[in-house]
C-alpha cells in the first residue's frame, strides 16, 4: 500500500510537471530533464547493475532532482519569464531545499567528531531525497504553498534566510524521527 502511494505521488509529481512544461513552452526543460534521467540511470545501472535501471524505484524517486539539475543548465530567467507560479515556486522551493540540506551537511560534517551519531544522521539526510519521496515532495509543495502565499497575501515577505532555516526545521524533524525509529 504504501509504494502504490510513494508512487501514486511521484507520477501526480511528474504529471505536473510535464503539463505545466508543455503549458508555457519549456520544453527544452523537459526535454534536459529527461536526459539526466537517462544519464543518471545508465550511470547507476553501470555501478549498481540489477539495483539500477531506467524504471526502478531508486531512479524514480529522484525525479525531483533531474527537474532541479534540468533547471541548473535550462537557465531560471526563461522559466521565470513563463509566467508560470507552479514552475517559478518549484524552483524556489527545489533551491531552499537543496540549500538547507547541504547546510545541514556541512554542519553535521564539521561537529560530527563531537556527536554520537553522526554518520547516521547523514545517512537518513541523504535517505531524505534517495528513499522517501513523500516526504521530499511533501515538503517541497508545503514550501511551494509558502512561496505562494508569501507571494500573495502576506503583510511582511518572509526572507530567504527564514524560508531556509523553516526547511532546515523540517530536515531536523525527520531525522530526529528517524534516529527514533518513527519514520
Amino acid at each position: 500500500m504504501a509504494n502504490l502511494l510513494t508512487h501514486s505521488i511521484i507520477v501526480l509529481y511528474a504529471f505536473v510537471f510535464i503539463s505545466q512544461c508543455l503549458k508555457y513552452h519549456l520544453a527544452g526543460w523537459l526535454w534536459l530533464s529527461s536526459l539526466c534521467w537517462l544519464i543518471i540511470s545508465v550511470l547507476g545501472n553501470m555501478f549498481l547493475p540489477g539495483l539500477s535501471g531506467l524504471f526502478k524505484p531508486t531512479n524514480l524517486y529522484l525525479i525531483p532532482v533531474y527537474i532541479f539539475l534540468a533547471a541548473l543548465f535550462y537557465g531560471n530567467k526563461k522559466i521565470l519569464n513563463a509566467q508560470s507560479s507552479y514552475l517559478s515556486n518549484l524552483i524556489d522551493s527545489g533551491r531552499l531545499q537543496y540549500l538547507s540540506l547541504i547546510i545541514w551537511m556541512v554542519l553535521i560534517s564539521c561537529l560530527g567528531q563531537w556527536m554520537p551519531n553522526y554518520s547516521s544522521i547523514i545517512f537518513y539526510l541523504i535517505k531524505i531525497i534517495l528513499w522517501q519521496p513523500i516526504f521530499w515532495i511533501g515538503s517541497q509543495w508545503i514550501l511551494m504553498w509558502v512561496l505562494h502565499q508569501n507571494q500573495q497575501t502576506i503583510k511582511r515577505p518572509l526572507t530567504s534566510q527564514e524560508l531556509v532555516l523553516l526547511t532546515m526545521l523540517w530536515q531536523f524533524f525527520f531525522v530526529y524521527l528517524s534516529l527514533l525509529g518513527k519514520v
